[in-house]
């Protein structure tokens, strides 16, 4: 299952389209109101996104990254939303495989973290995630 809002069928690390459209949403009403600083240093990416945007689209040329807040006050929620991309299109969802139904299952991958808050300990000194 990819996240408790998706159907089996959509490949590990996908939200729904309409998650995504909200999130992004909320990022740009965040940036042109809010008048507060964006904290997000960084994002902690699990590879199975990158795995199965491989996967399911071989053909892809790049992939585009959005910035999204799942709260459109709050800074700390901050998303990266993965879409891969195309002959110049967003692919936002992909047939489901098999279903014969002509259904669609998302395409749009994020099970990322962002830092602050969420930080991962880096064993080493030798990191882009510092002030230094």
């Amino acid at each position: 299952m990819s996240t408790e809002n998706n159907p089996t069928t959509d490949p590990d690390g996908t939200i729904p389209v309409s998650t995504a459209r909200e999130w992004t949403a909320n990022w740009r009403t965040y940036i042109s109101t809010s008048g507060q600083d964006f904290v997000t240093r960084s994002f902690l990416i699990p590879i199975v996104d990158f795995q199965n945007i491989l996967a399911y689209n071989p053909d892809a040329e790049n992939v585009k990254a959005f910035i999204g807040l799942t709260s459109a006050t709050d800074p700390l929620t901050a998303k990266l939303i993965l879409v891969p991309v195309g002959e110049n299109e967003e692919v936002l969802v992909l047939p489901i495989y098999g279903s014969g139904m002509g259904e669609v299952t998302s395409n749009v991958y994020d099970l990322t973290t962002a830092c602050p808050p969420t930080c991962t300990p880096v064993s080493t000194g030798d990191t882009l995630d510092t002030d230094a």
